[in-house]
């Protein structure tokens, strides 16, 4: 019936179902009901919503839906407790869009549709919640809410997905492999390096259970990395640089094996004075200042240093009931020619 004017409408068997759709829609709270449900054809109208927009009882309404459903007009879907309206796609084609389009345009230009149209947007209005209100009244509790949801460190496990897939990164000192289930996925490999023996083991286990099938894990120090030259894009040291005897020949391991532009980040202690951690920790330096890092990396051949300190926390040791020393870290790109000194 597509094309089909209303003027060679006959009466035999073939033009029933266009009769029986034009008896659907002579009525004019049908015509206001699909005009509204074409409006809002993306989520629906409830029941409550079409007569408050009407000002019609819900029986009323109801009634009115009931046709239009059985015209096969409009379907509902369960949105919670409530039915939700649409037009369907018999509604959007052939004999039912014609007259859809004939109807609207002379509706667009009543002002009953006009003042349905009105309703309509305060409707929608009340639908979406009151951000303002919202968020005043839950905003004190707010991180709690959120970490109770995600946990506390969601936001920043999705940084993560900022590492290109191509690099390789090397993470020297991985100890148990912590950070290795959080790299992997978004990395092409990692090189695992730990010098110590139960470290090495309990982070080959890590890895087993975990299925991290990029892990290359290795026994090594930083003064003698078991990597290639020029074969990392990024060198992770976290709380490791402590550990070493010089953290010169530690930082100049690591430029040999990161290729040209490649980076480190250092995460480490700022000076202490807090003797726990060399007489318990077994950490050879108390802490490093910004100054020193700084000419570290320049004198081990980096550049573009960044040093930033991390927020300063509460926490006290439970054996020791001392104040946990601050942490900063440090960022540096491998400078393309550089000749270390000896």
């Amino acid at each position: 019936m597509n094309g089909l004017k209303l003027e060679h409408i006959g009466s035999g068997p073939a033009a029933a179902p266009l009769i029986d759709l034009l008896r659907v829609m002579a009525d004019p709270i049908r015509l206001r009901l699909l005009r509204l449900l074409e409006l809002q054809a993306a989520t629906g109208l409830s029941v409550g919503e079409l007569a408050d927009i009407l000002k019609l009882p819900q029986s009323t309404v109801s009634r009115h839906l009931k046709t239009l459903t059985d015209a096969g007009l409009i379907d509902a879907t369960r949105d919670g407790t409530s039915m939700l309206y649409r037009l369907t796609t018999a509604a959007t084609v052939n004999s039912a869009r014609q007259l859809r389009a004939i109807a609207k345009s002379h509706l667009d230009h009543d002002p009953v549709a006009a003042a349905d149209s009105a309703r309509l947007a305060a409707i929608l209005r009340r639908r979406t919640p009151d951000d303002a209100t919202f968020f005043g009244k839950h905003a004190p509790e707010w991180d709690q809410i959120r970490n109770q949801w995600f946990g506390e460190s969601f936001h920043l496990e999705a940084l993560l997905a900022l590492l290109d897939p191509t690099w390789t990164v090397a993470d020297l000192g991985t100890g148990t492999g912590l950070m290795l289930p959080l790299l992997a996925p978004h990395v092409k490999q990692i090189i695992a390096v730990e010098p110590a023996p139960a470290m090495l083991k309990r982070a080959k286990a890590r890895i087993g259970e975990l299925h991290l099938a990029n892990v290359d894990l290795r026994q090594g120090s930083l003064e003698q990395l078991p990597i290639d030259k020029n074969s990392c894009d990024i060198a992770l040291l976290t709380l490791v640089l402590g550990y070493t005897e010089s953290p010169l020949l530690a930082l100049r391991n690591v430029h040999r094996i990161l290729k040209p532009n490649g980076r480190i980040l250092i995460t480490d202690l700022q000076p202490h004075n807090v003797a726990i951690f060399q007489e318990k920790l077994n950490q050879r330096h108390m802490g490093f200042s910004a100054e020193t890092i700084t000419a570290t990396l320049h004198e081990a051949g980096f550049d573009s240093i960044r040093i930033h300190p991390i927020a300063p926390k509460t926490a006290r040791s439970k054996d020791a009931n001392v104040a946990v020393p601050d942490l900063f870290v440090a960022r540096a790109i491998k400078q393309l020619n550089h000749q270390t000194t000896k």
